[in-house]
C-alpha cells in the first residue's frame, strides 16, 4: 500500500480540478501558482509566468491600479474586491482575496476568476429587448427574460403615453407598485405630482376627507380647509393602491372624477376640477367583489379601461435565479458580506419553491440569507425553513435498509436535480443550466454522463 500524499500534493489537486482561474500571488508580488481553468482563461502558459512580478505582466496604467489593490490588501483597508473583465468575447468576475497567516501576517493575494459569460449576454440581450422597445431606466427594477416579463414590458411600452385609466392586477408582492412607476416614467405626466394612495391603510372615517378634502368646520376638528390627494395630484399621477379596499360612499365620489373629472370637499359645495391620470391597483378578483355587492359594477367598468395583469413569480420560473443573484448583489453590497453567489443546491431549493408571496418573499429570503451566510455562497441552511421543507418534499425518501453508497447517492440527487430543472424549463438547456447555475458545457457533460449510466 502507497505512501498517502502529502497535504501540500491534496491542496495543489483540488485547486487544480476547480472549475474556476485560480492565481496565487506572494507577499512579494510574485506569481507562485497558476491553476489550469486560470490557462485556458487568459491562454497562457503558467510556466511562463511563474516567478514573475505581477507588475511586470501589465500595461503601466494596469499595473498602477494592481499596484494600489495589492496595497490595500497588504494594510488591510481592502477585504475583498471584484470587477468584471472581457477576454476574447468572454465575461469573467475577477474576485481579489488576501491571505493571511494564522497571526495575521500577510502571505499574498488569491484571485478568483468566475466565467460569467452567459450572465452578461443575457443581461444585454435584456437591455437591448427593453431598448428597441423604448423603455429605460424605470425597468431597471424588472430582472427576467422570461416571455410573461417581456409581455409585460410590451405592454407598458403600448399604453404607458396614453391617458387612460390603468387597473393593474396581480397578487400580493409580484411588483404591482413598480408597474405603477414604469408606466408613469414613460408618460406624458412624468415631471408631475405624483401622489400614492394605500387605500387600505386609510381609516374609514377620513377616506373622504384623505381623497378629496375638507372646508374648515365640515367636522369636529376641521379647524381649516385641507387639499386632498385628487387636489395634491392635478396636471399628475394619482396611484390607488389595493382599490378593492375603497369604502362603499368613497367608491362613488371615485366614480364621479372618473366620469366629469371633478370633485367636491367634504362639507362643501364647489366643484373643483381635477385633471389627474389615475392608476389603480388590486390583488382581488374586483369581479367577484361586483357580484357580491362589495364594489360598485359602474365603478369596475370604469376603472378597467386598460388591464395589466403581472403574473406571479411561479409562472416565470426562468427568472427565479436571476432575481435570487439581483438581490444578493445587492444585499451583499449593502451589507458588506463578500459572498459570491448561489449553490447549486440552494439554487435548486430556490428554483423549485412555489413562492406564495412572490418576488418580495424571494427578495426577504435573500436579504435572511445574506444576512445569515458564513461563507462564499448561499447554502440551503441560510435560507428561511419554509423553504427547506417544500425543497425536502422534492427529494425521494429512501427506506432505511435501502443502504447505497455516498457517491451512487449523490449521483442520484445530482441527476434528480437536473431532470426538474429541464421540466421547468421544457427542455431548454440554456434555460435549464441558468436555474442550475452552471455552464451550458457543464450541463451538456452531466446530460451525457446520465446517458452512459
Amino acid at each position: 500500500m502507497g505512501a498517502a500524499p502529502d497535504i501540500s500534493t491534496i491542496h495543489r489537486a483540488i485547486l487544480e480540478s476547480m472549475g474556476e482561474g485560480v492565481i496565487f500571488i506572494n507577499a512579494e508580488d510574485r506569481l507562485t501558482f497558476i491553476n489550469h481553468t486560470a490557462e485556458q482563461i487568459r491562454g497562457i502558459k503558467a510556466e511562463n509566468f511563474i516567478g514573475r512580478h505581477i507588475l511586470t505582466i501589465h500595461s503601466p496604467t494596469t499595473a498602477e491600479r494592481v499596484k494600489q489593490l495589492l496595497s490595500g490588501l497588504k494594510d488591510g483597508s481592502i477585504q475583498q474586491t471584484r470587477r468584471v473583465i472581457e477576454v476574447k468575447g468572454k465575461y469573467f468576475e475577477n474576485s481579489y482575496y488576501p491571505i493571511r497567516a494564522t497571526e495575521g501576517s500577510y502571505l499574498g493575494a488569491v484571485l478568483v476568476s468566475r466565467d460569467i459569460t452567459e450572465k452578461q449576454l443575457l443581461k444585454e440581450e435584456n437591455r437591448l429587448l427593453r431598448d428597441q422597445m423604448g423603455l429605460g431606466d424605470a425597468f431597471n427594477d424588472f430582472v427576467g427574460t422570461s416571455q410573461p416579463i417581456l409581455q409585460l414590458f410590451q405592454t407598458i411600452a403600448a399604453i404607458a403615453t396614453l391617458d387612460s385609466t390603468i387597473l393593474i392586477t396581480g397578487e400580493s408582492g409580484t411588483g404591482k407598485e413598480l408597474v405603477a412607476a414604469a408606466v408613469r416614467q414613460h408618460s406624458k405626466r412624468l415631471n408631475k405630482p405624483v401622489v400614492k394612495v394605500n387605500c387600505a391603510a386609510l381609516p374609514e372615517n377620513l377616506v373622504e376627507s384623505e381623497l378629496f378634502g375638507h372646508e374648515r368646520g365640515a367636522f369636529s376638528g376641521a379647524f381649516s380647509s385641507h387639499r386632498g390627494k385628487f387636489e395634491l395630484a392635478h396636471g399628475g399621477t394619482i396611484f390607488l393602491d389595493e382599490i378593492g379596499d375603497l369604502p362603499p360612499i368613497a367608491q362613488a365620489k371615485l366614480l364621479r372624477v372618473l366620469q366629469d373629472r371633478t370633485i367636491t370637499r367634504v362639507g362643501g359645495e364647489k366643484e373643483i376640477a381635477v385633471d389627474v391620470r389615475i392608476i389603480a391597483a388590486t390583488n382581488q378578483d374586483l369581479q367577484s367583489l361586483v357580484a357580491l355587492g362589495r364594489f360598485r359594477e359602474d365603478l369596475y367598468y370604469r376603472l378597467n379601461v386598460i388591464t395589466i395583469h403581472v403574473p406571479p413569480l411561479r409562472e416565470r420560473r426562468e427568472d427565479i435565479i436571476s432575481l435570487a443573484e439581483y438581490f444578493l448583489r445587492r444585499f451583499a453590497e449593502k451589507m458588506g458580506r463578500p459572498i459570491k453567489g448561489i449553490s447549486q443546491a440552494a439554487a435548486h431549493i430556490l428554483a423549485a419553491y412555489d413562492y406564495p408571496g412572490n418576488v418580495r418573499e424571494l427578495e426577504h429570503a435573500i436579504e435572511r440569507g445574506v444576512a445569515l451566510c458564513g461563507g462564499e455562497n448561499l447554502m440551503p441552511q441560510d435560507l428561511p425553513a419554509g423553504f427547506l421543507a417544500a425543497g425536502g418534499r422534492t427529494t425521494p425518501v429512501r427506506r432505511d435498509n435501502d443502504t447505497r453508497p455516498l457517491s451512487r447517492s449523490l449521483d442520484d440527487f445530482e441527476h434528480q436535480v437536473i431532470r426538474d430543472a429541464l421540466a421547468k424549463t421544457g427542455g431548454r438547456k440554456q434555460e435549464a443550466a441558468r436555474l442550475l447555475n452552471i455552464s451550458r458545457k457543464t450541463l451538456w457533460q452531466k446530460l451525457k454522463q446520465m446517458e452512459n449510466g
